[in-house]
């Protein structure tokens, strides 16, 4: 049986498909290629491990890699994942992307203007979605996995500070996985993110997106595969830039968190600076 020897946990709009990538690109490493988020853990477990083995190398070719992995962001804030996880790997390696909270809800606000056509202001997702900015209290679900795994089985990492050294960033990641750091592809590539954006035809990409989750659902990767070949997708995401996060805005929200990041930092041992003390940079919203 083949299985991981580590996950991406989350969290959600913290880069995980900008680590997906990175990962994918190292000789070494196994990344599924039928479906990128596997969801086992919160979706899927009724379906067994059968089921998710099936996205994985045969176990034949398990030896060629040094380190077989998925990311599924939406472990990081789901209940029963941290139990099940350990019952499954109790030794498995995890990283976590972090983002500042606020920067998180505006991409994930980007991200419902571009993918299901939210007309409104990012004031107004707030008011409707609360949850956006309750998910940016990390420490509430960090300690559901501190219950059952040690904190040396996590690699966090901060989006906003892994784009400013990525060889660093790269030798963290291979050092906490036991690859090799100089087989990741030097490419400029590896620090991109893809920038939302107003599609010129929104509500039909919405149904396009709407559309390709649903078949996603039932199996059916190879449909929706095959349209992301086509362009059609990339083709309708055509559109003007999201607006930069209003930054007096972002100041004024941050102020709820403080208390947060201390008990990040404690729960972490990691230096939550980058997110107070902010140098003016253009915001990335992938």
């Amino acid at each position: 049986m083949t299985l991981p020897t580590f996950l991406g946990i989350g969290v959600q709009r913290g880069g995980s498909t900008w680590l997906h990538t990175l990962l994918a690109s190292h000789p070494d490493v196994y990344m599924p290629t039928r479906r990128k988020e596997i969801r086992f853990f919160d979706r899927y477990y009724e379906n067994g491990l059968g089921w998710y083995e099936s996205f994985f190398c045969p176990p034949e070719e398990a030896n060629k890699y040094e380190a077989i992995g998925e990311i599924s962001p939406e472990y990081y804030e789901c209940e029963e994942c941290p139990e099940r996880i350990y019952n499954t790997f109790p030794e498995i390696k995890m990283i976590m992307m972090l983002r500042h909270p606020i920067s998180r809800a505006y991409s994930q606000y980007g991200f419902n203007v571009q993918r299901r056509n939210f007309k409104g202001s990012f004031e107004n997702f707030l008011a409707t979605r609360p949850r956006a900015l309750e998910k940016g209290f990390y420490s509430r679900y960090l300690k559901h996995y501190l219950r059952y795994f040690d904190r040396r089985q996590f690699l966090p990492l901060l989006f906003e500070d892994v784009f400013v050294d990525l060889p660093k960033t790269k030798n963290m990641i291979a050092g906490f996985l036991e690859i090799g750091p100089d087989k990741f592809p030097s490419s400029d590539s590896n620090g991109k993110v893809n920038a939302s954006t107003v599609p010129n035809h929104q509500s039909l990409y919405g149904f396009v997106v709407k559309t390709g989750r649903k078949l996603r659902k039932r199996n059916l990767e190879p449909v929706v595969d095959f349209v992301m070949r086509l362009g059609i997708q990339r083709f309708l995401s055509k559109g003007d830039p999201l607006q930069p996060l209003d930054r007096e805005l972002k100041k004024q929200l941050s102020q709820a968190y403080y208390e947060e990041f201390d008990e990040l930092e404690k729960c972490l041992q990691i230096d939550l600076s980058s997110w107070r003390n902010e140098k003016p940079h253009k915001e990335r919203t992938p």
